[in-house]
């Protein structure tokens, strides 16, 4: 569980928001606690001087002995995200030095026990590196009738933002417009543009990491529309990939029915 609310903390901070969130359109299945994006999945990469945003969705357990055997039994209150802290040169710095803020759904960062929650981080990295990233929580429970608050700081996690992205020539450039509609319901269309006649690859992921649509198409010189079916989709939030070479460009697309 330690490692359940650091992912928990370092997705919430390193995705830190402006935008909204919706709790429940992440499905934990049959568990009882955790937090996607997992610690296998990671947190995703950012740009220096480039927007940065992603969804963190938690599950927060009912029993405190998930977090501390000592308190097995013990009905947890809340646990509140404090706040998120990266080493840098052997200090550690709030993550907000590095131009990202958080902001949580709901808006107080007070996770209620046995509840489905989620955060937004989100802003423009100002400096690039790879960061060891600490996220500090604090569970709240009522022992013997006595109120406990057990701090907690979750070390193990690296945020990595790339150095400034460098141009392509347009021999071999390629630009991806603004998949529509989003939400989409029966189809999407995707624009791609191409610095020349190449393959494109395609996929769309769900926010558990399954495949759920890979096409390949030869692209020519110039604009393209590549269009997909969604009907047969569950709603919900997914990600899509679009690759050409070694250029590669991922992004959400939301699902309504």
């Amino acid at each position: 569980m330690k490692k359940v609310l650091l992912s928990l903390s370092i997705l919430v901070s390193a995705f830190a928001a402006q935008a909204q969130c919706t709790p429940a359109d992440h499905d934990f299945g049959a568990e009882t606690y955790g937090v996607y994006p997992d610690v296998i999945t990671g947190l995703n990469q950012a740009t220096i001087d480039q927007p940065y945003e992603q969804i963190i969705y938690v599950l927060v357990p009912e029993d405190a002995g998930a977090i501390d055997s000592a308190y097995a039994g013990v009905p947890i209150n809340n646990i509140v995200l404090e706040n998120i802290s990266y080493e840098y040169n052997g200090t550690m710095n709030d993550f907000s030095v590095l131009g990202l803020s958080l902001a949580c759904n709901p808006s107080n960062c007070i996770f209620e026990a046995g509840g489905q929650f989620c955060g937004v981080v989100s802003g423009t990295p100002n400096m690039s590196g790879e960061f060891p990233v600490t996220i500090n929580v604090t569970v709240n429970l009522t022992f013997f009738g006595l109120p406990i608050e057990l701090p907690f700081s979750f070390p193990g996690y690296t945020f990595i933002v790339n150095g400034p992205a460098q141009v392509a020539s347009f021999e071999n450039a390629m630009e991806i417009g603004t998949v529509s509609p989003n939400p989409a319901n029966q189809s999407a269309r995707i624009p791609v543009t191409l610095g020349s006649n190449d393959q494109v690859n395609f996929t769309l992921v769900n926010m558990v990491g399954e495949r759920v649509i890979s096409k390949t198409f030869t692209g020519k010189r110039g604009e393209n529309n590549f269009n997909f079916d969604v009907s047969e989709l569950p709603a919900g939030i997914y990600l899509y990939t679009v690759q050409s070479g070694n250029q590669k460009a991922t992004r959400k697309l939301v699902i309504q029915h």
